[in-house]
């Protein structure tokens, strides 16, 4: 399952590790004339939440200083600023918003590179005793070269985006970990991986997810961590798969 914060608290603890980061300027001040990403995200259930923004401004005027640790040499990379942004729900109307500025501005010219922005449950008992909230589901939108190394972006050449995809609820469980079940979402893709290109002065991004949660699916680790143990799947329609996958199998779940 994807964990969305992964990458943003290993980038916190980077800085920290890092001598010159500590000293750099990480102070936005976003000019006047600077482009605006506008999102908006509708919450589809009392039981989930948006998750505040995850993003990450870079830097090539306050970079980074590493040691390669083959050589001892050290060189030079884009200096990272995460931050979290809240979004404000509008009018009591579960449809909550926004904004980012492409431009950060500061002493650095820092300059907006990627962010994250999803739902995930903030309750989970509702659907079984004992559950705690697992992980979350979302975008992570990229605008630079920095951002999509990994080529499993999507390119999208427009000021706009709609994205409205379905999502499960899947209950994890796995005691030789925790005690607790775990109760995540899912869906054909956890999080989609968009990158934008546009020269507009305003980008307007909605997301609006479904959750369907009568289909229930869990997924139960094995007692013994040993070779030719794996997960079991279990569907709503009471079939079991054990084969290895990691993640349901999404197509069982349509009519």
């Amino acid at each position: 399952m994807y964990k969305r914060l992964n990458s943003f608290v290993l980038l916190q603890f980077v800085l920290l590790l890092n001598g010159c980061a500590q000293a750099t300027d990480r102070t936005l001040s976003p000019p006047s004339n600077t482009d605006w990403v506008n999102i908006e995200i509708k919450n589809p259930s009392s039981y989930t939440k948006p998750f505040p923004l995850e993003v990450l401004y870079v830097s090539t005027t306050c970079k980074r200083e590493l040691m390669n640790m083959r050589d001892g040499k050290h060189y030079e990379k884009v200096g990272l600023n995460p931050i979290k942004i809240p979004l404000q729900e509008k009018n009591s109307s579960d449809v909550w918003i926004a904004k980012i500025a492409k431009d950060g501005g500061g002493k650095c010219n820092w300059k907006l590179s990627e962010f994250n922005f999803g739902i995930e449950y903030t309750d989970a008992t509702h659907l079984g005793n004992g559950l705690v909230p697992g992980t979350a589901v979302g975008a992570t939108i990229a605008f630079d070269d920095n951002a999509t190394k990994n080529g499993l972006f999507k390119v999208i050449q427009d000021s706009e985006l709609v994205l409205s995809p379905s999502y499960y609820p899947l209950i994890q469980s796995n005691k030789r970990i925790s005690t607790n079940d775990m109760l995540n979402l899912f869906g054909e893709k956890d999080f989609m991986q968009i990158k934008m290109i546009s020269s507009a002065k305003s980008i307007q991004i909605k997301f609006m997810p479904t959750l369907d949660e009568s289909k229930l699916v869990k997924m139960i680790a094995p007692k013994e961590h040993k070779v030719g143990e794996f997960y079991k799947i279990v569907y709503p329609d009471g079939s079991v798969v054990s084969d290895g996958s990691t993640h349901p199998d999404v197509s069982r779940l349509k009519d």
